[in-house]
């Protein structure tokens, strides 16, 4: 009995101290997401932000505006582009961590590097490199005797550019997740089927991507949402340039919002931006559940 009244003043002391901080972490989510919704279906008058309700006028407004269209294909096709580049860029590194490679260890910490360098290095110093006059891409160019390119200037090669950057930043993550993944799947079934005269390609196929299904759904939401919600390393590149080549919806709420002082149309599209993030939640949730179900059933 003293025991269970020690345990319980223990948990009550636990949450009267967490409780200060649960409290001002749920006011800084709920608040501002509270004051979006409200903001999307309301007339701002600034400076004080006075708020009339109009209803899905913002959203209709802002739906119609020109660059819509261009604003959406940007966004799909920095998603499809990063996610793929760096889930290919992954599995291969990986292929070649979980190989019998000399000095594969040390090449397991250099390839995280990447990974650890914060968003806004990494976007200048790809930015420096891109860069036309002075960069190290132009100079390269230039030493080989071929004309130098705009890659950051230029519309046809801007969005390529960061997608460059993009999967160097964001590939060692991938390839973390598919490295364990392949070395928890059995030794023998490799050698067995090695004995069976399986090359390398039939083994990968046959054995190493349905082992690491599971993982790579995952990995796929995962990337998908953040891809979506990308916005640190394009401000930093392109800022959305030339022009909205590289714009995609993240810059567009910011362009909206603290370009133009739209606030309300900016809210109306981070109402929308929230409810593809919670469908994409839903479906990261779907496929943990099937994982699970996978992995209880083995």
């Amino acid at each position: 009995m003293e025991k269970m009244r020690f345990s319980k003043k223990q948990s009550l002391y636990g949450i009267i101290f967490v409780l200060p901080c649960m409290v001002i972490l749920i006011i800084m989510m709920l608040y501002p997401l509270l004051q979006t919704f409200i903001f999307s279906f309301s007339s701002i008058k600034l400076p004080r932000f006075e708020t009339s309700f109009i209803g899905f006028s913002n959203f209709s407004k802002v739906f119609k505006r020109p660059e819509i269209p261009i604003v959406i294909r940007n966004t799909i096709l920095w998603t499809l582009g990063s996610v793929c580049l760096r889930m290919l860029m992954g599995m291969a590194t990986a292929l070649v961590m979980n190989s019998d490679v000399p000095g594969v260890k040390v090449l397991r910490v250099v390839v995280l590097i990447p990974w650890t360098v914060p968003s806004i290095v990494s976007a200048s110093t790809w930015r420096w490199m891109f860069q036309g006059d002075f960069g190290v891409f132009n100079g390269m160019l230039k030493a080989w005797g071929f004309r130098s390119l705009s890659f950051l200037a230029d519309s046809s090669t801007a969005m390529p550019s960061i997608l460059v950057a993009a999967t160097w930043a964001g590939y060692p993550f991938v390839m973390m997740m598919i490295l364990a993944a392949m070395q928890g799947l059995a030794k023998e079934n490799f050698e067995a089927a090695y004995v069976d005269g399986a090359n390398a390609f039939q083994r990968f196929w046959y054995i190493t991507l349905p082992g690491i299904k599971p993982v790579l759904l995952i990995i796929l939401a995962l990337e998908t949402i953040s891809a979506v919600n990308a916005f640190d390393l394009i401000f930093n590149m392109t800022g959305g340039g030339p022009g909205n080549a590289t714009e995609i919806f993240g810059l567009f709420v910011y362009r909206l919002g603290f370009n133009n002082l739209d606030f309300a149309s900016a809210s109306a599209v981070s109402v929308v931006l929230i409810l593809v993030a919670l469908v994409l939640v839903f479906i990261y949730s779907l496929i943990q559940r099937t994982v699970k179900k996978e992995d209880l059933l083995a």
